[in-house]
């Protein structure tokens, strides 16, 4: 075997809990990852054990789409077939350790962005203590003892990924070259007309591959001696003069060149003194001359928004962090913001994960307030709409009906929100819980959209699925022989809602799907014996 059975174990648990990508909602099939993982581990063993064939036979297929980035900018984003995203991830956990091996230890506090240190408790792959908090708050302490602090990042990183230089570095790192091989092939697979660069923004395994690629440059850079942290495609440089900042700046410009063929953004390159850096750090302690406003921005930021339901301590974890959220006024912060033309991102979606910790009356009313300011909101929609989802069963009656008047009119309006596919596939799901007939006619049109992809069109048949659209469905599942991969799997589930003329179409397709389809719908046919199953969604 090219991957052992725990490196495939590992891969199919992280994304059953945590999910395929940090950009898209979670796939249907991470529920029947963790219901069935023996299973799943089964066909990921047979991938294994027959590569070339099954990547013949089942070839990878996904979806491209852009998500936002700030007010103006967009980035690719990529959702894989699950299988592919699983086995992907379980070959790069494999040889995860000579990465990590590989790469400037950890303790050095240097580079800080996904360091590998899985855990079996938790099904995570990276060290909990280093990430983007550490990078901030090493940068901040180091800031105190510069001068002169560059701030810049790689421009177009994941997407600008050379294939050939980054099979060089995985090789140099690991002996184990079929492995090598075949993640090459797969983002071979996932590469658009042909192009042997770009990484799949959003997922585990190409954060791993992404660390290493630029693992030789931080070679070069702390062998030079030079003063910098670094956290995925983000630079922090501390210099004792702007003489000795600007040198550094240029020496890492040309490393990243002549290794990666990369470039430092312009427009996000910024020299700042101590002063003005620790001024501008989320997590900087308070400063003189602060403002409380500040001083509360600063505090809150590093609050933790972290409960786990499941833990022995989780009532007593509950109400320690209700009583830490009180000790702010949310509301007022959020208003605060909301009143600006452009919101500072970070904070606005600390404050919206707050609201899931306030008391009942308190989320109604920072509800309404979000709705009434949704279009400022526009670079933070996601959370927005994944709190508004959590929060729906909570709300007042006349609060949940003006939540979906508003995401239906982004939609109907053509809204710069909605323009963005991963937005839009978040307000699907959203409207999923809404029982109006006039989202079962906005789905509709939606479907039938020329420029909906399938990933949207998956989801708008599981909506409708979990909404018991029957004889929309019907006339869906007619034309199944000419849909997209992900269409068909969601009619499997959304068949269910036909009753016996879904019965009959199961029988009669059957033999048409390939081996992962047929467990899926085994998976499926368990979850609806003796009684139709709500699809999750």
């Amino acid at each position: 075997m090219t991957v052992s059975k725990a490196s495939l174990l590992l891969a199919v648990r992280n994304v059953a809990q945590h999910g395929d990508t940090d950009v898209y909602p979670f796939p249907l099939e991470n529920h029947w990852f963790h219901d069935e993982e023996v299973t799943v581990l089964e066909l990921l063993e047979k991938v294994d054990r027959d590569f070339d064939t099954w990547l013949s036979n089942y070839p990878v297929v996904l979806v491209n789409s852009l998500a936002g980035v700030g007010y103006a900018g967009f980035r690719a984003a990529t959702q894989i077939d699950p299988i592919w995203n699983a086995y992907l991830l379980a070959l790069v956990v494999e040889i995860a350790p000579d990465l990590e091996d590989a790469r400037i230890a950890a303790h050095r506090k240097i580079v800080f962005s996904y360091r590998y240190n899985p855990s079996t408790a938790t099904n995570t792959l990276f060290d909990g203590d280093l990430g983007w908090t550490a990078y901030n708050e090493v940068a901040a302490e180091k800031a105190k003892d510069s001068q002169i602090i560059v701030s810049t990042d790689i421009s177009d990183f994941y997407p600008r990924v050379y294939h050939h230089r980054l099979e060089n570095a995985i090789a140099l790192a690991t002996p184990n070259k079929e492995a090598v091989r075949r993640i090459m092939v797969i983002l071979a697979q996932l590469s658009t007309g042909g192009k042997s660069y770009g990484l799949p923004v959003g997922g585990n395994a190409a954060r791993l591959l992404a660390e290493i690629l630029l693992n030789r440059s931080d070679r070069l850079l702390v062998a030079k001696e030079l003063s910098f942290l670094r956290f995925v495609d983000d630079y922090t440089i501390l210099a004792k003069s702007r003489e000795d900042a600007q040198s550094a700046l240029v020496y890492i410009s040309e490393v990243l060149l002549e290794n990666e063929g990369m470039t430092l953004s312009r427009a996000k390159t910024r020299f700042m003194t101590s002063a003005e850096f620790l001024r501008s750090s989320p997590i900087a302690g308070p400063l003189p001359g602060d403002a409380k406003a500040d001083i509360d921005v600063r505090r809150f930021l590093r609050l933790r928004l972290r409960y786990d339901p499941y833990s022995p301590t989780a009532d007593q974890d509950y109400k320690n962090l209700q009583h830490e959220i009180q000790q702010f006024d949310i509301t007022r912060m959020l208003a605060r913001e909301m009143g600006k033309s452009r919101v500072d991102e970070r904070l606005v979606r600390h404050l919206v994960k707050s609201i899931r910790f306030m008391p009942s009356d308190v989320q109604d009313a920072a509800i309404l307030s979000l709705l009434e300011n949704i279009d400022v909101l526009y670079p933070v929609f996601p959370t927005v709409a994944i709190v508004f989802k959590q929060l729906l069963p909570n709300l007042s009656q006349p609060t949940g009906s003006r939540l979906f008047d508003v995401i239906r009119s982004l939609i109907q309006r053509g809204s710069h929100i909605t323009l963005v596919p991963t937005n839009l596939d978040y307000a699907i799901r959203l409207l999923t819980l809404d029982r109006s007939e006039e989202t079962d006619a906005l789905l509709i049109k939606l479907y039938d959209q020329p420029k909906t992809n399938m990933m949207l069109k998956r989801d708008i048949i599981l909506a409708m699925a979990k909404r018991r659209i029957d004889y929309w469905l019907s006339d869906v599942i007619k034309r199944f022989s000419v849909l997209t991969p992900w269409e068909k799997r969601a009619l499997i589930p959304a068949s269910y809602v036909l009753g016996d003329e879904g019965k009959h179409w199961r029988s009669r397709v059957r033999d048409q799907l390939s081996e992962i389809d047929r467990h899926f719908m085994q998976w499926v046919a368990q979850k609806n014996d003796g009684r139709l199953w709500e699809v999750p969604l």
